[in-house]
């Protein structure tokens, strides 16, 4: 867990990192979103209950992407948010609140292979923050977890006029590769680990093998004044298999929010 922790500042340096060269420019186009979902959720926590909960879930999520330069084809986005959820188990007499935080970047290249079309690919890194509460258990009644990984990020946008207005579609996907995350082992309580100090390699890594998860969200802009209305679907999947333990988090979610284009002076 310390080693997670002395890692965790590094790389959020090396994310930063970037943005302080970018505000070097002096004149920046910036894209700002905001979203707030509502759906569904399929929670499993072993290290809780070996059943699978379902429920409700509700999260908000903020973007914003800028060229590095002006006249750049690399694109630099931020993304960061969180959910809550509640779900029972299949008896109805178990019951869980999970709640997560997580902050992301994305570095990508941009190509125009159409007018109207527009690809994004590159690399993205986020660290998250969450945890699991069990109303039903007395011993061990919650789960932790906070890591950091890396993956690759990708986008396709649709520009086209319908009703003499500028409308877009837009995709964008987020899949972690490779990250590090904390966990306690098989059988293993909270009070061994922080009290007893028992260490069972309680930072594990994490890869598309044992924890394949994903980021997918889809949206149409409709144009709205000097904004955009946005509306969407979010597939959130976040599972991993580590130290004995498996832990998934399926949420599928309708999207709304807004969205607005700026142009930034800046002075250098």
């Amino acid at each position: 867990m310390k080693h997670l922790f002395r890692l965790l500042p590094i790389f959020l340096f090396v994310l930063c990192c970037p943005w302080a060269k970018a505000q070097t420019d002096s004149v920046r186009a910036m894209r700002y979103t905001h979203l707030f979902g509502i759906g569904g959720v399929n929670l499993l926590d072993t290290y809780l209950s070996p059943l699978e909960y379902t429920g409700w879930q509700v999260s908000t999520m903020h973007t914003t992407e800028r060229p590095l330069r002006p006249t750049s084809r690399w694109y630099l986005s931020a993304r960061y948010g969180g959910d809550f959820a509640r779900a029972l188990s299949p008896t109805e007499d178990g019951k869980y609140w999970d709640a997560n935080l997580y902050a992301a970047v994305q570095l990508r290249r941009q190509w125009k292979p159409l007018t109207a079309l527009t690809l994004q690919g590159g690399a993205m890194g986020e660290v998250f923050l969450g945890g699991t509460y069990s109303q039903r258990n007395g011993n061990n009644p919650a789960q932790g977890r906070i890591g950091a990984q890396i993956g690759l990020s990708g986008q396709a946008a649709y520009a086209f006029r319908l009703w003499n207005k500028p409308w877009r579609a837009l995709v964008s996907l987020d899949v972690p590769l490779l990250g590090l995350a904390f966990t306690p082992a098989y059988g293993q309580s909270y009070y061994e680990i922080f009290e007893l100090d028992h260490r069972d390699r309680n930072v594990r890594c994490t890869y598309l093998g044992n924890a394949p998860s994903l980021l997918l969200t889809a949206n149409l802009e409709i144009p709205l004044g000097g904004s955009a209305l946005v509306v969407g679907y979010q597939a959130d999947v976040r599972q991993h298999k580590l130290a004995g333990l498996k832990r998934h988090s399926w949420g599928n979610r309708f999207v709304i929010g807004w969205t607005r284009r700026l142009q930034i002076l800046r002075n250098r």
